[in-house]
């Protein structure tokens, strides 16, 4: 009994600690969010019907990118990343520099002023519109899932029509490497996956970012809107971010996110992308070719879009972004798109491969693509046809398909080799292949 008298004041003050700590956060939980007692009127949304985009017989990109800019439902985390602000998107560029590694330090000193990065490409059947999304901090509660600069985005594929606009039929989006596709009616190859249907509002869809944490559905992943996941939303706190023109700050993230509008302003892709070639390191804006520029916790650690690669046998760096055409048909059964671009700015290389031959009796089984020596396809990729004499034509995973269009530097060597059934080089084949640097 007296031993249970002598536990009794250290069970008390554990106990007040606790209280204490729960009342703490509990009271940001309830108050953050609530930090601006100002108010404004909402803008109202930017329209951009087909009627006035085709009006003077041009569609310009930019249209398109209007056209089809997306609601963003963006969960807020107020727990951490000075009490949630870590979870709004903004332009690299918010502090007035450049340099992306300052970013963690300055992320709570400067308006995060609401902007989202485009991007437009075109083959003669279908657009490929992409929205990339940044954030000063990817933050968690432990150090391990922490890093400086954070860029995740969607993909839509869109069919052409003449002097019309029409719905998304499907669309990709990035997190961490996780590249799951949204569509419905859809079949998703072996080694891709379908997470469900597309959130429509007209032809804008509707997406879900996560919040900053460290649970699985965190670190700002995207997620259609339509039966997007749940997470532990600290204080019920969000916002709902709508094109309306101008590069807005969130007022407050209490509350459901149709209570918490905010608009964002759009910026080319191509702002980012003119920087890729560096220079490099310490104040600048990359840290290499595909990789921001950070030193909080792990050295460059984000990627933008020319660096997401989809984690199957059929994707390979900065394909999504490239060659958006290969991703999709690559993922989706049911899409039938045209490999032909008459539009794709973010690709650096045009790679062609037409044929193969090799001395009689050498055993052909595939080929092999090297970029600086690494391999950068699998054998899945070839679809070699005989066409006798010790030749083969070669297709691209047998799509009526001989190009593929990649981000990478401009100093890269590539070679292409044909293998055998073990993956060895074959002696004396010769492969007909041409890379193309298109900047």
């Amino acid at each position: 009994m007296s031993r249970d008298k002598r536990r009794h004041p250290i069970l008390k003050s554990l106990g007040l600690i606790f209280l204490a700590f729960l009342l703490y956060f509990t009271g940001k939980a309830l108050l953050w969010g609530r930090w601006s007692a100002q108010s404004r009127t909402p803008l109202p949304r930017v329209e951009l019907s087909a009627e006035e985009a085709f009006a003077d017989g041009i569609l310009t990109p930019e249209e398109i990118a209007v056209h089809y800019a997306p609601e963003v439902h963006a969960a807020v985390n107020v727990l951490i990343s000075a009490s949630g602000k870590g979870d709004f998107i903004s332009a690299v560029d918010f502090d007035g520099d450049w340099a992306a590694d300052n970013n963690w330090e300055y992320m709570a000193s400067f308006p995060l002023k609401a902007t989202v990065y485009w991007s437009v490409q075109e083959t003669d059947t279908h657009y490929f519109v992409g929205y990339c999304f940044y954030h000063p901090r990817d933050d968690a509660e432990i150090w391990l899932d922490k890093h400086e600069n954070d860029f995740e985005g969607i993909m839509l594929c869109v069919p052409r029509a003449e002097n019309a606009f029409l719905p998304p039929v499907c669309m990709y989006t990035q997190g961490h490497g996780g590249v799951p596709f949204y569509g419905d009616g859809l079949t998703a190859e072996a080694g891709s996956r379908l997470a469900g249907g597309l959130a429509l509002d007209g032809d804008r869809p509707v997406i879900y970012i996560t919040p900053n944490g460290t649970l699985s559905h965190a670190g700002h992943s995207i997620e259609s809107a339509a039966g997007h996941s749940l997470y532990w939303s600290v204080g019920d706190s969000g916002i709902r971010y709508y094109y309306g023109g101008e590069a807005q700050v969130p007022l407050t993230f209490k509350g459901a996110y149709t209570d918490n509008p905010c608009s964002y302003a759009l910026e080319p892709l191509s702002t980012l992308w003119n920087r890729r070639g560096g220079p490099y390191g310490p104040g600048q804006t990359f840290g290499e070719y595909a990789a921001f520029n950070g030193d909080n916790y792990e050295k460059n650690a984000a990627n933008p879009a020319w660096g997401w690669r989809n984690k199957t046998e059929f994707g390979y760096r900065g394909s999504f972004l490239s060659d958006p055409a290969w991703t999709f048909s690559r993922a989706i059964r049911e899409l039938s798109l045209s490999p032909a671009y008459t539009l794709n700015p973010y690709a650096d290389w045009r790679l062609t491969v037409t044929a193969v031959s090799a001395p009689e009796g050498a055993e052909i089984a595939s080929l092999r693509l090297l970029q600086d020596g690494w391999t950068l396809s699998s054998p899945a990729w070839w679809h070699l046809t005989p066409e006798g004499e010790g030749r083969w034509t070669v297709e691209i995973a047998g799509e009526a398909r001989q190009t593929l269009w990649i981000a990478a530097p401009a100093e890269s060597v590539w070679k292409v080799e044909a293998i055998d059934t073990a993956e060895n080089a074959v002696n004396g084949a010769e492969v007909e292949w041409e890379a193309v640097y298109l900047d």
